[in-house]
């Protein structure tokens, strides 16, 4: 037989090791819970960067002169494309030249930085500005989409592989490597 002192430093001893197992078992459910809360924290942080990184764009495009002198010129080929789309509203196919639409030619198109505004085949106009701009020739093209004028009208893509911060200029223009930009016109559907 056991004495009881014994049994009672063996019951101690079980208790001490449930204790422990216990304690084990809720430092790793802590740890765990800890992990996740310092996981969302750092998801958190970078989505806050992210914005952050973005209002400074927005900051630099305010303050930045060469994007000012470009986002002004865009705006002086409103009338351009306007006359694209009447002529391809009344031929059913997309002008080949700005003498066929009856636009000036292109160094009549003039800005605080553009040096001239070209219709290319396929409803492609051309911007080319100069050092003022930043890039001395730099070009920027708007390339009409006909696939669903039927619909919705001529939709227009604007691109450049000479501007890396075009979205400065206008969040609707994409900076596309010379290696990847398409400045081929989608087919026009027939018109009836």
């Amino acid at each position: 037989m056991r004495n009881p002192v014994s049994i009672a430093v063996i019951a101690l001893l079980a208790a001490v090791a449930a204790l422990l197992a216990y304690q084990f078992l809720v430092g790793e459910r802590r740890q765990k819970e800890l992990a996740g809360a310092v996981a969302e924290l750092t998801q958190g942080q970078q989505q806050m960067r992210k914005e952050l990184d973005r209002e400074e764009e927005l900051r630099k495009a305010v303050n930045d002169p060469e994007s000012q002198r470009i986002r002004e010129d865009l705006q002086a080929i409103a009338g351009m494309r306007v006359a694209i789309v009447e002529f391809y509203q009344t031929n059913g196919r997309m002008p080949d030249s700005q003498a066929e639409t009856g636009l000036p030619p292109a160094e009549q198109y003039r800005g605080k930085s553009l040096k001239s505004a070209s219709l290319l085949p396929g409803g492609v106009i051309e911007l080319v500005f100069d050092a003022s701009s930043g890039i001395d020739g730099g070009h920027i093209r708007f390339i009409a989409d006909t696939s669903h004028a039927e619909a919705m009208g001529i939709q227009w893509r604007c691109e450049t592989s000479d501007y890396a911060h075009i979205q400065r200029v206008s969040p609707a223009c994409a900076y596309k490597p010379a290696a990847t930009q398409n400045v081929s016109a989608p087919a026009a559907p027939a018109k009836p």
